[in-house]
């Protein structure tokens, strides 16, 4: 007959240990990487800014431009960084150590095994990194142009943003995998220090599409001029907000990531007129428009135009909580809460950029002419049903990523 085993105090202490130490050197790998990387997002974005404000100002005389430097050396070393953790969670996962398995990477090409946010901020800083060569053959052949629309400046664009997606799936998979084995050491307001990662790239991605803030191209429609910036705003904000909100499922993240978003744009304005304004001193150049950059307080202020929205998307979170409803899973309705957060926006984003809150003067003139009413009903027609229903589709989208966020573990 078997005899009963025995548990000594010894072997019950030291179980902990066998059940979360093994892949200890997973996560330090996988978060270390990830802080790394969110640094120089913060640098590139910065050069990001730099780089639309020297075209303005300096113009553009050779490819490696000081802000030029900065964003394609933040490129690099951000793909660098998500190669070397490719490479060696492959490297273990056919080693099989703990913590590296189909459960926690994703196959790629058959051979590769890697993190999901690792695959794809490489791919992003790939597709950015290739834009840069064919960007400067474009300004060989055209010149110097400062539209967002280039079409190597949107290929960089998209890397970009898919490389600060990618981010976003690195940190917020560190933090269910941390929220699963129990609450983190630290947090604050209620969050790990994971989970602020994951709301500050957030904010970043919010910020990326500022860079491009105006440079939309105008549709015309006879006599008026609509600009298309509210629908990258919309979808994307949208995006953010709701997404944030569903990854945390605490109601005010919306306002918080508000905030982050803030501290993104004052920072940048404190820091990109100096920083052109040393760099053309040192350097010896001119200005191409008699204007010397300086400290913008819209561009600073620009964040505020999510404020009602992000506030709207808190007030739902809280009520739907007091009456006991999950703030995950059904994503039906979060169209109607995208339409209903962009209204705000229409109606702040054109006070904020004009300076003024009389209204009458911001929808009725056009570049100080008064368009008759009839004609500027008629844009209303045309371009705000399609505003929201970007911001419509930018909520659907947050609600499904906000959820995919909140498990996702690979």
């Amino acid at each position: 007959m078997a005899q009963p085993r025995v548990q000594t105090a010894g072997s019950i202490l030291s179980r902990p240990q066998t059940l979360v130490q093994p892949d200890r050197a997973e996560r330090y790998l996988r978060r270390a990487a990830a802080w790394i990387m969110l640094l120089f997002l913060l640098q590139g974005e910065l050069g990001a800014i730099w780089d639309r404000e020297w075209h303005y100002f300096v113009g553009r005389d050779w490819f490696w431009t000081p802000p030029h430097t900065l964003i394609y050396s933040c490129v690099a070393v951000a793909g660098l960084i998500a190669l070397g953790v490719t490479l060696t969670d492959t490297i273990r996962y056919f080693r099989g150590a703990p913590g590296v398995d189909d459960t926690s990477t994703i196959s790629v090409f058959k051979v590769f095994h890697a993190p999901l946010g690792f695959i794809i901020a490489g791919f992003g800083a790939l597709d950015a990194l290739a834009a840069a060569p064919l960007d400067n053959y474009w300004h060989n052949l055209y010149g110097i142009d400062i539209a967002l629309w280039a079409p190597f400046h949107m290929m960089g664009v998209l890397g970009g943003m898919i490389g600060i997606l990618g981010m976003v799936y690195v940190f917020a998979s560190e933090a269910a995998i941390e929220r699963e084995a129990g609450k983190p050491h630290v947090r604050f307001l209620g969050l790990s220090l994971l989970e602020w990662g994951t709301l500050f790239i957030i904010a970043g991605m919010i910020n990326f599409t500022f860079i491009g803030f105006l440079q939309f191209p105008i549709a015309t429609f006879g006599l008026l001029h609509i600009p298309t910036y509210a629908l990258p705003l919309a979808v994307c904000g949208a995006l953010a907000l709701v997404g944030a909100v569903r990854f945390t499922h605490l109601p005010g993240t919306a306002t918080l990531i508000i905030l982050l978003l803030m501290m993104h744009t004052v920072l940048e304005e404190l820091f990109v007129p100096w920083a052109i304004r040393t760099a053309v001193a040192l350097q010896g150049l001119e200005y191409r428009v008699p204007e010397v950059p300086s400290f913008n307080m819209t561009d600073a202020l620009l964040p505020l135009i999510f404020l009602v929205s992000a506030l709207i998307i808190d007030g739902v979170a809280f009520w739907r909580l007091r009456h006991g409803q999950r703030l995950d899973g059904s994503v039906g309705g979060s169209w109607l809460l995208g339409v209903i957060i962009t209204i705000p926006q229409l109606l702040i984003a054109p006070c904020l950029l004009l300076g003024t809150l009389n209204l009458p003067a911001v929808f009725l003139e056009q570049d100080g002419v008064i368009i008759p009413p009839d004609l500027k009903l008629q844009a209303a027609l045309i371009a705000v049903p399609v505003i929201l229903a970007f911001g419509a589709i930018g909520a659907y989208a947050g609600a499904n990523f906000g959820d995919i966020w909140r498990w996702n573990k690979s």
